[in-house]
């Protein structure tokens, strides 16, 4: 079971609350009782490491007797839960039991399993829901650049959310997540209220990811921020507050970098640093496309040796059949090209790219951290996941957060289950969120 020193650095930029840091503390401190207690708490959110831990100190006798029976089943959870180490562990303690303890196991394993509230994740997950509609900005207006964040030479981006009108009007806005916290964030909402949309039949919930930098982002900037702040290190160890940050500079980093790349479970993890060519532009294929009439989007897809589409991944995901039966056997070029995986980007006219596509493992996203930090008990972390994925979306409803149940209220609104969309208003303006207010009175 690893061991976290207490830490000298936490970033102020995150909340810091009871979490799986405090339970790594308290064990450090051989405070078995409270590492524990603390443990069990994060088993609702499906935290591998917590699970791996209790079955680490039932074998250990750390704070009670050894149990061996116990111990099996929490590394049997650790596995389900996708702990790496957990499975083999098990099947070394499972071996050492009879045939009633092997069953007092998968009775006390059904128990644990009852206990999480948020599954672990699925190879291919629904992505959580903004709006029925999307409509594309006509007008955006260019924030400034905070002089306080210009001299200190700073760099960041926000991401919100937003409603929109009928008219194309932005009415409701809310940071959803930013970096750093709090710098850009009045500069971001001030811009975002000059947009103009295209006017529909409904309103509609969007995203948005503004970028600040004074000039090029320069990569060097982002490793030496991550060395000095060791984040890859601490975020490793178990600490979701440099997890939820190393989440965040790698969403400054995406947005940042020019290659095109596409996400393998298969890889091993790696903990940096970001490899050269994340940063350098993306190898375009010099290459003219025959794609079918009007055709406009974005995909991965794989090539064959003849330059047919065996495979197709659409962008957004919400087109993905329409895609596949557009794009699917079609032949993109007649010139010889390497057989392999790309992303086309195609804008209904005759500029139409090609990009070839760079794997990368799971750590090189911030979704995964995002999701560490969201399992170890970080709130901004799980605010983000529920506003990606809908197992955090019910996990928060279910916690009554406020922010996740003044944004679903809103969706239900737009999609016309207005009792039970304004019940979630109310809930979330009753807690003291503010923007559930702007909400209700533009809805």
């Amino acid at each position: 079971m690893p061991k976290l020193p207490l830490l000298a650095l936490l970033f102020s930029a995150f909340t810091t609350q009871a979490d799986l840091l405090t339970a790594l503390e308290a064990y450090d401190q051989k405070d078995f009782a409270k590492a524990s207690g603390e443990f069990n708490a994060l088993l609702p959110l499906g935290s591998e490491q917590a699970a791996f831990n209790l079955g680490a100190m039932a074998y250990n006798a750390e704070g009670q007797p050894q149990d061996l029976v116990r111990a099996a089943s929490y590394f049997a959870l650790a596995a389900e839960l996708g702990h790496p180490k957990a499975k083999e562990l098990y099947q070394q303690v499972i071996a050492k039991l009879d045939v009633t303890q092997q069953t007092q196991v998968q009775q006390q394993l059904a128990t644990l399993q009852a206990q999480v509230k948020v599954p672990a994740k699925l190879s291919e997950q629904p992505v959580a829901k903004d709006s029925s509609e999307w409509r594309e900005p006509v007008k955006r207006r260019e924030p400034e650049f905070p002089k306080e964040a210009a001299q200190k030479g700073a760099f960041g981006y926000v991401t919100m959310r937003f409603l929109v009108n009928e008219a194309g009007n932005v009415e409701a806005i809310d940071t959803l997540d930013s970096y750093p916290k709090g710098l850009f964030d009045r500069a971001a909402i001030k811009a975002m209220k000059g947009w103009q949309y295209q006017p529909g039949k409904s309103k509609f919930i969007g995203k948005v990811v503004l970028e600040f930098s004074l000039g090029p982002l320069q990569p060097k900037s982002l490793h030496r921020y991550m060395n000095e702040h060791k984040l890859w290190e601490y975020a490793a160890l178990g600490s979701p507050t440099h997890q939820a940050a190393l989440g965040s500079v790698l969403t400054l980093a995406n947005i940042s970098a020019s290659s095109a790349t596409i996400v393998d479970p298969a890889l091993p993890p790696s903990l940096g640093p970001l490899p050269d060519w994340y940063f350098e532009r993306a190898k375009r294929l010099n290459v003219s496309l025959e794609l079918p009439e009007d055709f406009k989007g974005s995909a991965d897809v794989q090539l064959d040796a003849q330059g047919k589409v065996t495979k197709v991944k659409a962008w957004p995901k919400y087109k993905q059949t329409e895609f596949e039966g557009r794009l699917l056997q079609q032949q993109l070029t007649k010139r010889e090209i390497p057989t392999g995986e790309y992303r086309l980007y195609a804008n209904g006219s005759e500029r139409h790219e090609l990009v070839q596509l760079h794997r990368i493992p799971e750590t090189f996203t911030d979704t995964y951290w995002w999701e560490q930090a969201a399992r170890g008990g970080q709130l901004e972390a799980q605010r983000i996941m529920a506003s990606r994925d809908p197992r955090w979306e019910q996990y928060l409803l279910q916690q009554q957060d406020p922010v996740v149940l003044a944004w679903n209220g809103a969706r239900l609104i737009i999609d016309g289950q207005q009792k039970a969309g304004e019940l979630l208003l109310d809930q979330a303006i009753a807690k003291g969120y503010e923007t559930a207010k702007e909400l209700k009175a533009a809805l």
